[in-house]
């Protein structure tokens, strides 16, 4: 009797990896988002150039990024709160239009010429207030849309999305800048930066019309469950509080976001001051961070498991401290883009399976109180990274040296999660 072949090894790897896309509701999501992603990159890649071409002060570009991490410190409990007493697609829904209001509201202001930098910052604190209530809810629907078998496999394909929208949103944004600086030949008094922003602007506005779409098609009788809970907004904090592991989770990642997320928002003053290079190369450094993070993820959702979390946690760190003291001894572009590639790896990985650990150890009635903290985390510790790091940087240090102190703290962290993972591995 014949036996049916067998697969080959790419075609297992591929239903592995993307095995969540089996699921009609998780799919429909996924697809919305990659174009979501995509244009929110392109706008927060867009603004810190805008920002810094306008004041050359390296301090602006983290003031931009805590602006609109900022608010989720402060809101998060709130955004948890709702996603746990109201419909999740509802919530995201409100959001995702929201979104698109702010962006509209920034591509009239730089249009009009209106490109003050703390009207710039007043925006980008609204856009942050709507990311405060977004983000736990969006953690916490991903459970609604797939069986918990397949839970890390999702959350890992979301990672997927996040970083491919970090690797193409920036190199779309610098092919717009190219654009723009074309057209400046053909207009009068515009100015390169000011034409590539609106237009990266205008896209990001247009791209959560798929993620609206998408939502309206989901089947609410199975992705809208709800609990109303009667627990207070601090039940999230209770929660961990009990339990050391988690909160070692949280503690450690507070840290590596303090000496890692620094990164992101020194490129523009890197680029120009280490590499002596301008906005095309600097979308390039910040697409090459996405392909790492990219191939992290990717890996994550065909490899990553529950038994290889603790593993995946400190290579992840590892890796990170490794690329930022890479960043800080090169002044070559193809090092320098490789060494990214490595941070963004070593970030996703890290930060894709810490996510997933934490949500399979939430119950469904909690887990939007408890999801809130992660982005309350990551946002506490990119508020302090980006703001001192910039404040430093411009007043105190070389971008060279303060990278080689960042390398030091996240491989400090490093070795702390190292050490845990080594511990609690049975």
């Amino acid at each position: 009797m014949d036996t049916p072949p067998r697969p080959g090894l790419f075609a297992a790897l591929r239903a592995a990896a993307f095995r969540s896309l089996r699921h009609r509701n998780y799919r429909l999501y996924f697809y919305g988002q990659i174009v979501s992603f995509t244009g929110s990159w392109m706008q927060s890649a867009a603004l810190m150039w805008l920002v810094y071409d306008r004041t050359h002060d390296p301090l602006w570009p983290p003031l931009m990024m805590a602006a609109q991490v900022g608010p989720t410190l402060l809101l998060g409990p709130v955004g948890g709160a709702l996603a746990d007493r109201f419909p999740k697609r509802t919530v995201i829904s409100c959001t995702q239009l929201l979104f698109l209001l702010n962006a509209v509201v920034l591509t009239l202001l730089v249009a009009s010429g209106l490109t003050v930098p703390w009207l710039l910052f007043a925006v980008a604190v609204a856009n942050g207030a709507v990311q405060a209530i977004d983000l736990p809810a969006r953690l916490a629907y991903l459970p609604e849309l797939v069986p918990l078998d397949d839970l890390i496999n999702a959350v890992s394909l979301n990672s997927l999305l996040f970083n491919a929208g970090r690797a193409v949103g920036p190199a779309l944004a610098g092919g717009l800048f190219l654009l723009a600086g074309w057209a400046a030949d053909w207009l009068p008094g515009s100015r390169p930066v000011t034409v590539g922003a609106v237009g990266c602007f205008a896209v990001n506005a247009l791209s959560f019309l798929a993620v609206l779409a998408a939502l309206r098609r989901i089947d609410a009788a199975e992705s809208d469950l709800r609990t109303k809970p009667r627990g207070s907004l601090l039940d999230g904090f209770r929660f961990v509080r009990g339990r050391p592991l988690l909160a070692a989770l949280l503690v450690c990642t507070g840290f590596a976001g303090v000496f890692g997320w620094p990164v992101l928002t020194l490129f523009p003053p890197y680029t120009a001051r280490v590499l002596h290079h301008a906005e095309k190369e600097y979308s390039l450094l910040v697409s090459a961070l996405g392909v790492g993070a990219l191939v992290a993820a990717l890996a994550n959702a065909t490899f990553g498991s529950l038994t290889r979390a603790r593993r995946s946690i400190a290579v992840g760190a590892v890796l990170t401290a490794a690329g930022v003291l890479g960043l800080a001894v090169t002044t070559s572009m193809p090092v320098a883009l490789l060494a990214a590639a490595v941070f963004g790896f070593g970030m996703i990985l890290y930060l894709s399976t810490g996510q997933s650990v934490l949500q399979l150890s939430t119950p469904p009635e909690a887990r939007g109180r408890v999801m809130a903290l992660w982005p309350m985390t990551l946002s506490g510790s990119s508020i302090v990274g980006n703001l001192v790091s910039g404040w430093v940087a411009e007043r105190y240090i070389s971008i060279p040296d303060l990278l080689f102190v960042m390398a030091a703290g996240v491989g400090l962290t490093a070795a702390v999660v190292t050490a845990v993972a080594w511990r609690t591995r049975r």
